[in-house]
């Protein structure tokens, strides 16, 4: 890389992709435009590049308030003149409304010759800020206004409403655009990929669209308002509504998860059941189950731990359910810490390093051991490289835009119901350990340095791949990736801390110090090894 020729993006860059952005939405998400966002789209091709590049520029920076004396781009010929034509578009306001975040756009030292006399350098900035929003003077609003020429963005809900149709979600960056350029990240060719709209039609995505806009409303809201005014807020709102659309559920459990957590902290446990009711995700039922059992209502807790038994969401739900229906008394012992007390244990001596796996490797290196802190980025790797064209094929639509580096239903139920048939076959065509060898280290080879979610690139993946080939059991590895694919935002975490290796041998351990606890993921994994005739189990560390 030091000796990488330099890359030098345009001047306008910022604006090519942006065009580029609306262009690509233009073409292949039409239907998920309104006639607002059509006229937005036609006003900014209307406008003269200086216009278009200032605005963007604006949009591109935190917040929607700015200085115009503080625009300094060399590539606007002149940004006074671009100023006044987004002002005439109704895109830029000269007129911002009296709001404490204006205040933040000056210094310490500007503030206290703006407000002379009340003594602003012997404060802090942020007290400053507080104390001017507290007051609320219009005066000190007409100041700022009448001595400076403070720009108002208008446009930004627009501008985020696109954003989400390129990128999918609400945080998306349009310095991925440069990052991709620069060469930071290699990505997947996507030259020949088939892009398709990241939602089905338009109610859908503007429902996906105002639970963003909500999340980020409640989350400003919650430090200055009572719960009881959280509660009558949010309860004004047929989360339904939203909630209802296939693209919609995963913000939408996200959101109402945050909801029953706040209100559970709150002591409004009625509330907290009422949104951990409306979330489809762990831990929504194993809070359900706790606030009845809190409250007296043993048989409703029970029968929610049945269905959560039945149909669980994940390993963890599982776990839980099994233990609260199993619990004969307060003081039964859960799965996981039966588990852990019941597993061998070392004795460390003169231990170095702060962590406990070093320790642990440590001591199998001493008595002939090779060994890696492998945790996920072994199984992680594995799935990566074996599955690599399921993960980026173009058969599924799943690839929304090209800047994306894993298919948008990698962490859904889809991912393996749509690739079963695929995943299946890839699985059986690797017959023997020399075949999937073969494979894997062609693929590596292939696609070496290449952005994967999946796959964390250091030399040292490849020879601890052929480590786990060589010594696991193959049935063992092939059952190990599809379970991950069943649920690959949960079963891709969870295992085991260290792999060990000699000629002869192999194990995984699951380092355990004294006051360390055993996740029911982690149990998850230990049980499924165990299962399919790998070697693993927990270790306890005690230190001498």
């Amino acid at each position: 890389m030091a000796d990488q020729e330099k890359i030098i993006l345009p001047p306008k860059y910022y604006l090519d992709y942006f065009k580029y952005l609306i262009e690509f939405i233009s073409e292949g998400s039409t239907h998920l435009l309104s006639e607002d966002d059509e006229s937005f789209i036609a006003l900014f091709n209307s406008l003269s590049e200086d216009a278009q590049c200032l605005m963007v520029r604006m949009m591109n920076r935190k917040g929607e308030y700015f200085r115009l004396e503080k625009f300094t781009y060399a590539e606007i010929e002149n940004i006074p003149a671009a100023a006044e034509e987004l002002v005439d578009a109704e895109i830029v306001s000269l007129d911002p409304p009296n709001d404490f975040l204006l205040f933040n756009l000056f210094t310490k030292s500007e503030l206290n010759q703006l407000f002379p006399g009340r003594e602003f350098q012997k404060k802090y900035k942020d007290d400053i800020i507080v104390e001017l929003a507290e007051e609320n003077n219009s005066s000190d609003y007409d100041t700022l206004r009448s001595k400076y020429t403070i720009m108002h963005l208008l446009i930004q809900e627009q501008i985020e409403y696109l954003k989400l149709l390129f990128f999918g979600h609400a945080h998306g960056m349009m310095t991925e655009f440069v990052i991709r350029d620069i060469g930071n990240v290699k990505l997947e060719n996507m030259d020949d990929k088939e892009f398709t709209p990241w939602f089905d039609y338009l109610e859908e995505a503007k429902s996906v669209f105002e639970l963003y806009k909500w999340d980020r409303t409640i989350r400003h809201a919650i430090p200055v308002l009572l719960p009881e005014e959280i509660a009558e807020l949010c309860g004004a709102v047929n989360w339904s509504l939203y909630l209802n659309h296939p693209k919609s559920r995963k913000i939408g459990d996200r959101f109402m998860l945050r909801l029953g957590e706040y209100f559970e902290k709150a002591g409004h446990l009625e509330e907290s059941l009422n949104y951990y009711a409306l979330a489809r995700k762990h831990p929504a039922r194993e809070r359900r189950i706790r606030i009845h059992e809190k409250l007296g209502e043993s048989d409703t807790a029970r029968e929610i731990a049945e269905v959560a038994f039945e149909s669980p969401y994940n390993a963890s739900e599982k776990i839980f359910a099994k233990d609260f229906l199993g619990k004969k008394s307060k003081r039964n012992y859960r799965s996981t810490t039966a588990r852990i007390n019941e597993s061998p244990e070392i004795l460390i001596s003169e231990p170095e390093g702060a962590r406990v796996e070093q320790h642990a490797l440590a001591y199998y290196e001493a008595r002939g051991y090779t060994g890696i802190h492998s945790e996920n980025y072994l199984w992680r790797g594995l799935f990566g490289l074996v599955f690599w064209e399921e993960l980026f094929g173009n058969d599924h639509a799943t690839f929304h835009n090209p800047l994306q580096r894993m298919p948008s239903d990698l962490h859904t139920e889809a991912f393996y119901t749509n690739r079963k048939t695929h995943l299946d076959t890839k699985l059986s065509r690797l017959k023997s350990k020399k075949q999937f060898q073969s494979f894997l280290e062609s693929t590596y080879q292939e696609k070496e340095g290449i952005n994967n979610y999946m796959v964390g690139w250091h030399e040292s993946l490849l020879p601890t791949l052929e480590a786990c080939i060589k010594h696991l059991p193959l049935k063992g590895i092939k059952a190990v990736l599809l379970e991950m694919s069943r649920n690959v935002k949960d079963n891709s975490a969870g295992f085991p801390d260290l792999f060990i290796w000699n000629n002869d041998d192999y194990h995984f351990y699951e380092i355990k110090s004294p006051n360390d606890h055993l996740s029911a993921q982690q149990l998850f994994w230990l049980d499924f090894f165990q299962e399919h005739k790998i070697k693993s189990e927990i270790l306890r560390i005690k230190y001498d």
